[in-house]
């Protein structure tokens, strides 16, 4: 037997009381501050309505301050026979809230200034006096709000009002055994928080998921004696099905002393046992008009040998089958969602779980992913909605956002495994979208569906042209151009009229980084279908912004989320820089620009982001991912689900689209990875041949390497090599022919090729330093090859670590030169490289490692330097 924690399984779940009234949607809203705002007497008639949750992002506003007036009317059935009161839930808000109820204080979190303590993600929960409450008549609830900085609102409930009783003062939780196949036991445990005994019973019961026909149902007493950690638990005998594996399962616990109980209803899903065939790999159904000039090689004939090998191998079994399925499936389990983004998760998961099993076929990650799946379209609605909200949230914040990534990660498990019912899910959910967004009568906006002027919500661009592409169902694309028409609305980002009309990135929209990248990768992918120039021209627009003004040394952008001013890029760990769905994203448009064109600036591109900000976030040692990737201070990993802790592995899993392939039908190496490849080659005397290229070699150690070409016949035809912008002296050599290459360019060898031919291939790796710009004048950071480098703390002496620490007119050093200290890493450290600088005037010298490993073992770590070169 196989004891599972409930999470796995519990996929709805309802609390419900004899009592329990929501707030209205509706409130009023007015930035400002003013005592008199929290009266009922306060005529508020000419202040704004909102919806909430919301939060003002977007909103340019000259006060600190705003108030929400919530007016409800409270039955007298809701009085409790003890005068316990009332529990007012108001959810989490950002971020200093003061509430009141009829005009009167009744609670506050956080802290104004002078002593300002913010408190933006704690849920408000507060308690009414049952003598404060005008029963039947209308009540006001007045919210007094604070901000500083950023975001402003009450910005994720719940938000109702429940009596106070048992239920606040006794702990239930529940668990399930799968014992076999199908069959399972429940246990429902009770534990006493306070010294007043309860008694009452719990009534349990099993139905099948389509009619909810009653399987099974038992009651039994419950006797929880008054001692405060006094525990009981009621077990439920072994329930087994022939033929089913998802039933509804629920109970109620009544209390025999008062009206007060609690229901829990929710899918059970026996998933352990599942085993989903493999059919084929699925191709769209529809090509893109303008053909790729880049296409990679499948995952399934890609092997990695060498670094990004012992990374890609990292990310598989230090992350992915080691990530909390709790926190990817639980939003969906138990809805509403922990927070209003949480259903991105599994969908992030799904993508990235289907492209590492295509590149490894390891079988413990595709039992994870199948399970996870699974139990993701079983949440499903027969409407097609999958998200994590309540029906009174629907379409609210996040909501369209996380359908996103539901339809990234199925169409992705769906393309890998060729199984339907994941293509079905995503059918449901494009026909759902389709019915509730647009401009005829009865359709909402889909601006005001989501943050950030409604960029989050627009960016499922990306995804409905996926689906466009793998059903060939023309509503979809239809849907696409209603979101280019809500783009140029008066409360629309202005995603492509705004680039095309300043050229600057931070003139679109709000600013807001990932979400405004998110849209350019749908765009150029739209621009991939239809060949509509005017969406490569804006993409194009943006990058280019992006790379001149707005990307840090090591490849990501974005500073507390946002685009900033112009080459301001600050790099500490209060500067929240380099957010890991930033970099990811920017590796998405990246992929995506250089496989529509083959143009070589994207790869460089890639090439940066990969070997620093990319491998940087996510922790070798532990598969920990840090939320911000700063290049200056220790790197904040954690291990917990979070939008970035879901991003970096994806990140990670889509490099193999981009180390080697055919641009323009020539096989071509991208990147100088050990690897293997295998390829079909038309000769120039039109054959097809089976070619497989083993490039050996131990870079970025070296750049010193072999490409060998086997081929099932002897054949000619090109082969084109990247020669990087940063190196030097690049030669390629086959037999006595030697090949110059030119940096920044391709160099082509083309030939007749026997088998078991070899290239040796060698370039310099020059090291440089880099200048610290508008935000780190007169400090340095150090370059060789494409891995930035950086002072790790843990790594450098006493005296070095001072030297750097303290120097304010900055260490000497000779022009630069780099000598091998490897042999000073850790025996666990993940990462061969480690390099020496000679310090001038001084025995000491200062050990800098490629910054994608630094911090790895918890050291603080520095990318700008106080040095200065002397000749």
């Amino acid at each position: 037997m196989k004891l599972v924690k409930t999470a796995v399984f519990l996929l709805i779940s309802l609390n419900c009381f004899s009592q329990s009234i929501s707030l209205p949607k509706e409130s009023k809203f007015k930035f400002g501050d003013d005592p008199e705002w929290a009266s009922p007497a306060f005529n508020d008639r000419e202040w704004q309505t909102q919806i909430f949750p919301n939060s003002f992002n977007d909103v340019k506003n000259d006060s600190s301050f705003c108030w929400y007036r919530i007016k409800l009317t409270i039955p007298s059935t809701m009085k409790t026979n003890n005068g316990k009161g009332l529990k007012l839930r108001i959810g989490k808000i950002d971020d200093v809230d003061q509430t009141y109820f009829n005009g009167k204080l009744i609670g506050e979190t956080g802290s104004l200034p002078p002593n300002y303590v913010t408190q933006w993600s704690e849920q408000r929960v507060y308690t009414i006096p049952e003598n404060m409450v005008q029963w039947d008549k209308e009540n006001l609830i007045a919210v007094r709000i604070y901000n500083l900085i950023g975001g402003m609102g009450m910005w994720e409930g719940p938000y109702r009002i429940e009596p106070l009783g048992w239920i606040d003062e006794v702990s239930v939780s529940h668990s399930f055994m799968e014992t076999a196949k199908n069959s399972f036991t429940a246990k429902i445990t009770f534990t006493n928080k306070t010294d007043i005994a309860f008694s009452g019973t719990v009534k349990y019961w099993i139905a099948d998921k389509v009619n909810k026909k009653i399987l099974f149902t038992d009651t039994k007493n419950v006797q929880l004696p008054a001692k405060a950690g006094a525990e009981t638990a009621v077990t439920f005998s072994n329930f087994k099905s022939s033929t089913e594996n998802v039933f509804n399962v629920g109970y109620q616990i009544n209390d025999n002393n008062s009206k007060l109980f609690t229901k829990k209803e929710q899918f059970f899903i026996a998933a352990n046992h599942l085993e989903i065939p493999v059919l084929k790999e699925v191709k769209p159904l529809v090509k893109n008009k303008i053909q790729n000039n880049y296409n990679t090689v499948t995952f399934q004939d890609e092997r990695f040998t060498g670094y990004l090998g012992t990374r890609f191998e990292k990310n598989l079994t230090q992350r992915l089958l080691k990530v909390d399925e709790f926190g990817l499936i639980g939003s969906y389990l138990d809805r509403p969602g922990i927070h209003p983004w949480a259903g991105e998760h599994i969908g992030k998961y799904l993508e990235a779980a289907s492209n590492v099993w295509k590149l490894t076929g390891d079988q413990d990650l595709k039992k994870q992913m199948d399970r996870l799946m699974y139990q993701l379209i079983n949440t499903q609605k027969e409407d097609g909605y999958l998200g994590t909200y309540t029906p009174d949230q629907y379409w609210t914040s996040w909501d369209v956002w996380s359908h996103k990534y539901n339809l990234h990660g199925l169409l992705t498990y769906y393309a890998a495994t060729g199984y339907k019912p994941a293509l079905e899910s995503c059918i449901k959910i494009g026909d759902l979208l389709c019915r509730t967004f647009g401009n005829k009568p009865g359709q909402m906006d889909i601006i005001t569906a989501g943050t950030h002027m409604g960029m989050a919500a627009t960016s499922v661009l990306d995804a409905m042209v996926e689906l466009y592409k793998y059903t060939a169902d023309k509503k979809y694309l239809d849907f696409c151009y209603y979101i280019l028409e809500a783009w140029d609305q008066d409360n629309g980002p202005k995603v492509i009229s705004s680039i095309l009309e300043t050229g600057k990135i931070n003139k679109v929209g709000n600013n807001k980084s990932y979400e405004m990248l998110s849209n350019y990768v749908g765009l150029i992918k739209l621009y991939q279908i239809t060949g509509d120039k005017k969406f490569l021209k804006a993409t194009e627009l943006a990058w280019q912004d992006v790379v001149t003004n707005q990307l840090y040394i090591t490849g990501t952008s974005s500073s507390h989320e946002y685009f900033q001013e112009d080459k301001y890029l600050p790099a500490g760990i209060k500067d929240n820089m380099g957010e890991g769905c930033v970099t990811t994203t920017w590796v998405q448009l990246n992929q995506n620009l250089f496989e529509t064109t083959g143009d070589i600036k994207y790869l460089n591109e890639l090439e940066k982001t990969v070997y620093n900000h990319l491998l940087a976030a996510e922790n070798p040692q532990t598969g920990c991912v840090s939320y911000y990737t700063p290049l200056m201070g220790k790197k904040p990993y954690t291990c917990h689900i979070t939008c970035c802790q879901s991003s970096v592995p994806r990140g990670i899993a889509l490099v193999p689209k981009f180390t080697f392939g055919n641009i323009e039908k020539i096989p071509t190496v991208l990147f100088y990875e050990p690897a293997f490849y295998k390829e079909k080659i038309i000769t120039s005397d039109k054959r097809s041949i089976d070619v497989t290229f083993n490039l050996e070699g131990n870079f970025p150690e070296s750049g010193n390497l072999v490409l060998t070409v086997t081929c099932s016949k002897s054949g000619a035809f090109p082969i084109s090599l990247r020669v990087p912008d940063w190196c030097n002296n690049y030669t390629a050599q086959v037999g006595d022919s030697i090949y110059k290459g030119s940096p920044n360019q391709f160099l082509t060898i083309t030939r007749k090729w026997k088998s078991r031919e070899n290239v040796t291939i060698r370039f310099d790796m020059p090291a440089t330093t880099i200048p610290g710009g508008k935000n780190y004048p007169n400090l340095y950071a150090f370059q060789r090859g494409p891995q930035v480098l950086a002072f790790d703390e843990s790594l450098n002496s006493v005296s070095a670590n001072s030297l750097i620490s303290n120097s304010k007119e900055g260490v000497s050093i000779s022009p630069l030169s780099l000598a091998n200290e490897s042999g000073i890493l850790p025996a666990n450290w993940v990462g061969k490289q480690a390099y020496s600088v000679k310090l001038l005037n001084s025995n000491e010298k200062i050990v800098l490692v490629p910054f994608a490993e630094a911090s790895q073992a918890g050291g603080e770590m520095r990318v700008w330097l106080p040095v200065q070169i002397k000749n």
